[in-house]
């Protein structure tokens, strides 16, 4: 008797199930629920890449190296893009925080890592260049494949809200009068901050104190204590502390003015030829597949181009510029250039 009671249940569910499916077939469209998932795209790797990524890429979360503090630029804007790439990918980008000797451990994590594309890393250019003219490092500047360049971020002066500095003719007026006391954070000896702060002593003549830092987090932070005078930094490190009538921005190095800051003048306009930034840019570890490199570059630059990035970016003064892989290559090279000078006047300040 409970063989044929089983029997029976089964042959009404599946009585059920034909007329429940039936009644489906002639509802309306809208009455269905809609799958509203993101289609992404994924790259199906050539045989012989297959092996080393495990098919079609990527299959496993993507690791970003950014190789300086939680908060300070380079993160601010690996944050920003990383969370709009995401949208455009099946798997994530997952940042990790390498710190340490002005970014050299970071970058030498980045260089030295399996070159299967689960592993890329913000670069600071020119920083990345830079300090390996000025020191021995772990890493080479041969050790990357560019991918693409995210952010331009143009270089300024600053100085507290309360200090008696008001103006950039003022801040060389009162180097001038006491020679190499006027102290200037940077972002490390031989980074982008530290060649920037020289520049501007080679150009107006000044004896500066160069005050290094591990980071830029740390620079600005001794800057609000008072245990610094001004900051050579970028624009968006500073912006939020200029709105919030923490610091003034004295100059910014730069063609044209910052629509943000539109009474802070060019050095050019003060009689200063003085333009220099920092790129923020993705590279891989050398080796990386080209196919990889592209699809990577693709992400980004659809990321860039988003209307919300765009806008999210101009609440924070994050100037978004975007290059692809042989672009990048070819500002890589075109710094390569000053190799000798830099080193000179790192050497010389």
């Amino acid at each position: 008797m409970l063989t044929s009671l089983l029997f029976d249940m089964k042959r009404w569910a599946t009585v059920l199930t034909i007329i429940t499916t039936a009644i489906l077939a002639f509802l309306p469209c809208s009455c269905r629920k809609q799958d509203t998932a993101v289609e992404t795209p994924v790259l199906d790797l050539p045989s012989q890449i297959e092996a080393e990524s495990e098919g079609s890429y990527p299959s496993r979360p993507i690791k970003m190296i950014v190789a300086y503090k939680e908060g300070g630029g380079t993160d601010i804007a690996a944050k920003l893009i990383c969370a709009a790439a995401d949208d455009y990918m099946p798997e994530p980008f997952v940042i990790e925080n390498i710190v340490g000797t002005d970014g050299e451990l970071g970058y030498t994590e980045l260089c030295s890592a399996k070159p299967d594309g689960y592993t890329i890393g913000f670069i600071n250019i020119p920083t990345f260049l830079s300090i390996t003219m000025s020191r021995s490092t772990l890493y080479s500047v041969e050790g990357i494949e560019p991918i693409a360049n995210i952010v331009y971020d143009p270089g300024v002066l600053a100085v507290r809200s309360d200090s008696p500095i008001m103006d950039f003719q003022g801040f060389i007026e009162a180097a001038k009068s006491s020679p190499g006391t006027i102290r200037v954070g940077n972002n490390g000896y031989g980074a982008s901050d530290h060649l920037m702060a020289a520049e501007i002593a080679k150009r107006t003549g000044l004896d500066l104190a160069h005050v290094p830092f591990p980071g830029t987090t740390d620079m600005l932070e001794e800057l609000e204590r008072g245990h610094i005078d001004a900051v050579a930094a970028k624009v968006s490190e500073v912006a939020s502390l200029e709105k919030e009538g923490k610091v003034r921005i004295l100059c910014l190095f730069a063609e044209k003015r910052f629509s943000d800051f539109p009474d802070v003048p060019t050095a050019r306009e003060l009689g200063y030829d003085i333009v220099f930034g920092s790129a923020r840019a993705v590279a891989a570890p050398d080796g990386t597949p080209r196919e990889i490199i592209s699809y990577l570059a693709d992400v980004f630059r659809t990321a860039v181009e988003d209307p919300e990035v765009a806008e999210k970016a101009a609440s924070q003064s994050i100037p978004l510029e975007y290059m692809g892989p042989d672009e990048l290559s070819a500002l890589i090279d075109d710094m390569l250039m000053y190799r000798e000078s830099w080193a000179k006047l790192i050497n010389e300040h």
